[in-house]
């Protein structure tokens, strides 16, 4: 169920925080490339708890979050996201600050990764690249045959790009649409898949204008939930950000065979604002996030 938050709660819980922000955005920077926590990933324990997202289940499986998952707070997003992938702050704050809605105590600071697996909010969606719809059972773990069709329409290639990867996003939608009565696809679903398209791209080291990587470190990532380090891949030198994921999903509309029936109007700042609809404003998510959505701009 999606918790009622009032505003004049968030108020009460941003002004109770002492965070140092200043010290908190520097100190978020990528880990060195010897640090050990990219080479020690571990399947989760029967004890701990994954999200249905890739990226923040793999960054558990190697440490850069608490491999419990559990305990989630936005300064522990920002410096994990950081040191594993190369995040920016501002998208861990606002990933972070939507998570936080999901938890059965919004107040309390935290959230467990597998409070995100409610489904439509905050980040669950259908027609995933990975998991199968709601409807159907299971959302929140890895499906191989939902997998293999989206490693379908990049038709045997060792590298991902642009075209296939939009291929994918429509071919997952006419599916899903097709077979699920209860399907569901508004701008929300629309933004969200396209930003986490962009995201998996981005975070493997694909390009902010052609989308190419190599798809086996793509795999790692999905089918291991594990940071393809021995495969030769190191987070990327500039760092994702909610302008960068902006851009590429731009670029991915601009190539998709479904253009002409989603919703076109995307400019470089509707991935944040599509998290600021989530939260109920932008002042709301920068009470939540005890002033950081405001220090970074969200």
């Amino acid at each position: 169920m999606v918790p009622i938050i009032t505003v004049g709660a968030l108020f009460a819980a941003g002004a109770s925080a002492q965070l140092n922000i200043p010290a908190l955005l520097n100190g978020a920077k990528p880990a060195p490339a010897n640090d050990p926590r990219f080479t020690n990933w571990r399947r989760p324990g029967p004890n701990d708890v994954r999200s249905p997202c890739p990226g923040l289940n793999s960054l558990a499986n190697h440490g850069f979050l608490h491999r419990d998952g559990r305990n989630m707070t936005i300064p522990h997003l920002v410096q994990g996201l950081a040191a594993g992938l190369n995040v920016g702050p501002d998208f861990s704050i606002a990933i972070g600050g939507v998570g936080l809605f999901s938890s059965p105590n919004p107040f309390g600071g935290s959230f467990d990764l597998n409070d995100l697996d409610q489904h439509n909010f905050p980040i669950e969606h259908d027609a995933s690249l990975s998991r199968q719809d709601d409807f159907f059972g299971n959302d929140h773990d890895f499906n191989n045959d939902i997998w293999q069709q989206t490693l379908s329409f990049y038709q045997g290639s060792r590298t991902t790009n642009l075209l296939g990867a939009a291929k994918a996003i429509a071919g997952r939608t006419e599916d899903s649409e097709r077979r699920n009565p209860e399907f569901t696809y508004g701008a929300r679903e629309f933004l969200l898949r396209y930003g986490e398209t962009g995201l998996y791209l981005q975070t493997m080291g694909g390009d902010d204008l052609t989308g190419v990587t190599r798809l086996d470190w793509v795999r790692s990532l999905f089918e291991q939930e594990r940071l393809p380090y021995n495969l030769g891949w190191r987070p990327r030198a500039e760092p994702i950000t909610l302008a960068s994921l902006g851009l590429m999903i731009n670029n991915l509309v601009a190539v998709s065979p479904s253009k002409g029936t989603e919703f076109g109007n995307i400019t470089a700042d509707s991935y944040k604002n599509i998290f600021q609809v989530i939260a109920g404003g932008s002042n709301v998510l920068n009470n939540i996030t005890d002033g950081l959505a405001a220090a970074v701009g969200l």
